[in-house]
């Protein structure tokens, strides 16, 4: 009987060996083929990177980074150098994420020292977030020297915080230039998107625009201006380990920015300031024009706002001081506000109804109202002018004239003299958001309203009012080419940068009959001069011409024998809305929003006519009591100075001195 096999018992020890053996070779050929193929494939990449250099490059990019240096941007002058924008050195805290271990702590560190609240840290630590980690991102700017300081001496116990300088946009007169020239912020996501779709320079300019001390036009000149104020940005290649934290500088691969173009306006900035300040609480717009080369001396709209506080990001209880407020601080009144015209646009009537054949002598009487259509159309003098030829109706501003005078001429006419002196017409003036307002006339009624033109429109548009609307703008190139004796001048407001010329001599506009003018010049020569004008204050100079330079100087007692310096003008009062039977309440009890828009136009010095001046005070009430004497202020200021009889600053010799300050 066989003995049975124990379980577990061990193969032969000569079987053992054997299979051990057939694996350690199998192991070993299966090694020495993967170690063939990494030796292989080194050898192929050494091989390549001899010829190419491929691997090495990017093992230097890894090894290297290049961070963008923001340009200076160009400075801003006025026509005779004073600086309106500029660079300068901004104060600022900065943090880095890399660096900390509780980002919301250490910010709200910060936030103690310089005494910001709860709600600065949360938005403080989304912004460094949303930025590069291994790069300062600013958290606190703006900061005045003793708020610097005192983050600076504590640094050592802020551990990530950098405490630095930088090159910010600095506007050093505020609300005075808040609107023409404008003001940058710090690029959007959108504005990246969209310099992504540049297939050829996206991802460059995008890079730049992601940097934190990258700033943008995003208002005014600032924006129409970009290409040229941005300058070119610079670079530095660091150093950077394996986290990205940069440990020292290739210095030669450095590219330092170039500062950009520089620009002088048209503008004077004396100017700019009296009118401003001459609007006091008032909203509205004042512009003054060379009327010969079209220069913009003046272009204020109040109120103003500060663009210095958006350079950084504006806070929301700072925007929302501005944004709700009635009279539209943040609205650029030049060349947005469109408004009815009121009785500045008689002259326009008046011309167009000396085109349809109106006799010098031809005269109504203006008994306070003009009955037509079944209604009766009332002069704004209850009891009427009395007889009435056009000199004294431009001069009392007598409604019922122009009632009648339009009816003569027609809305046709009347809309083709008024396009002609730049009502209804786009200027660019190198700033956004231009309207053109709008003159209607029968076509325009009945494409745009679907109904026929009535001669009750014909009426009322003799007094500048219905559907028609211009700017402060438009009105000044109005009154210019009414003081040039009809030549086309065109604004500016960029006198040298690169690529702008001096402009050409403006064309006599056609169909405009010197004599025609000089019926309307001379009624507006009463407004200001003549008894019974509505505007005998306003066109009060207080000026004489010295008889031997002819400058204008001011009225004395020991000169009061040189000929006086006179302007020439015309009021405007436009209803917003029908008051009714309030008209006659003192406007302080009735709502600002619903009061009646003032106006006034005007050029001179009469003898010699140089500049033209046009303002709207929004809601203001009556042109002579309000808009009149804000534009008397400004105009005087324009004698008085004479700007464009002085020699300009030329844009050369400013950039010269400033590269050597």
């Amino acid at each position: 009987m066989s003995r049975p096999k124990k379980i577990g018992s061990t193969l032969p020890k000569r079987d053992a060996n054997v299979i051990f053996n057939r694996r350690a070779a199998l192991m070993s050929f299966l090694g020495a083929s993967v170690m063939g193929v990494i030796l292989f494939r080194m050898g192929q990449l050494q091989a390549t990177n001899l010829i190419s250099n491929e691997y090495t490059d990017a093992a230097d990019e890894n090894r290297f980074d290049t961070r963008i240096i923001a340009p200076p941007r160009g400075v801003i002058y006025d026509r005779f150098g004073t600086v309106l924008a500029q660079t300068s050195k901004d104060y600022q805290v900065s943090i880095l994420q890399s660096e900390v271990d509780d980002l919301e702590q250490v910010i709200a560190r910060v936030a103690d020292i310089l005494g910001y609240d709860a709600e600065w840290v949360r938005r403080a630590a989304i912004r460094v977030r949303g930025g590069a980690r291994y790069e300062p991102q600013p958290i606190a700017v703006g900061l005045n020297w003793s708020e610097f300081n005192a983050v600076n001496v504590r640094l050592p116990e802020l551990p990530g915080v950098v405490a630095d300088s930088t090159d910010v946009r600095a506007y050093p007169y505020d609300i005075v230039y808040g609107h023409p020239i404008g003001y940058v912020q710090k690029p959007t996501q959108r504005d990246v998107d969209r310099a992504l779709e540049d297939p050829e320079q996206g991802q460059t300019r995008a890079m730049y625009l992601r940097n934190p001390h990258v700033r943008v036009g995003k208002a005014g000149l600032e924006t129409s201006l970009e290409d040229m104020l941005h300058g070119q940005p610079g670079y530095r290649k660091v150093i950077v380990n394996a986290r990205g934290v940069e440990m020292g500088e290739d210095e030669g691969e450095r590219r330092d920015p170039v500062r950009g173009s520089g620009v002088v306006l048209t503008l004077d900035h004396d100017l700019q300031r009296v009118a401003m300040e001459s609007f006091g609480e008032h909203s509205g717009a004042a512009l003054v024009m060379d009327i010969y080369t079209g220069d913009l001396l003046v272009m204020a709209s109040a109120p103003g706002f500060d663009p210095n506080l958006f350079v950084n990001g504006i806070g929301q209880s700072d925007f929302d001081v501005y944004n709700l407020d009635e009279k539209k601080p943040l609205f650029h009144k030049c060349v947005t506000g469109v408004y009815a015209p009121g009785s500045t646009f008689k002259m326009m009537v008046g011309i167009a109804a000396k085109q349809a054949g109106v006799e010098d002598d031809w005269s109504v009487s203006c008994t306070g109202g003009f009955y037509y259509g079944g209604r009766t159309f009332h002069c704004w003098r209850n009891g009427g002018h009395g007889r009435m030829n056009m000199h004294d109706a431009i001069k009392h501003s007598c409604d019922v004239y122009f009632y009648q005078a339009a009816l003569r001429a027609g809305p046709e006419r009347i809309a083709e003299v008024a396009r002609a002196f730049g009502l209804g017409q786009r200027f660019e003036v190198n700033v956004p958001n231009i309207r053109e307002g709008l003159i209607p006339d029968p076509d325009w009624w009945r494409e745009n309203r679907n109904e026929g033109w009535t001669g009750g429109l014909t009426v009322n548009y003799g007094i500048g009012q219905g559907a028609m609307g211009v700017t402060p703008l438009q009105l000044a190139v109005m009154a210019a080419r009414l003081g040039n004796n009809g030549y086309a001048v065109t604004p500016r407001l960029v006198r040298e940068a690169p690529g702008v010329s001096d402009p050409a001599q403006p064309p006599h506009m056609s169909g405009i009959e010197p004599e025609h003018l000089a019926r309307v010049r001379d009624g507006m020569f009463g407004v200001c001069n003549e008894g019974g004008g509505t505007a005998v204050r306003a066109g009060t100079m207080n000026l004489v011409r010295d008889p031997e330079t002819g400058a204008m100087v001011p009225l004395t007692p020991e000169n009061r024998s040189w000929a006086p310096v006179q302007i020439a003008g015309k009021t405007g009062t436009a209803q917003v809305r029908a008051l009714g039977a309030n008209r006659g309440r003192h406007y302080s009890t009735i709502e600002w929003r619903f009061r009646d828009n003032a106006l006034f136009c005007c050029f001179g010095p009469w003898h010699e006519p140089r500049y033209a001046c046009a303002v709207v005070v929004e809601h203001g009430g009556a042109g002579s009591a309000v808009a009149g004497p804000i534009a008397s202020r400004v105009m005087r200021e324009t004698l008085l100075r004479d700007p464009s009889r002085r020699a300009p600053a030329r844009l050369a010799q400013l950039e010269a001195a400033r590269g050597q300050a």
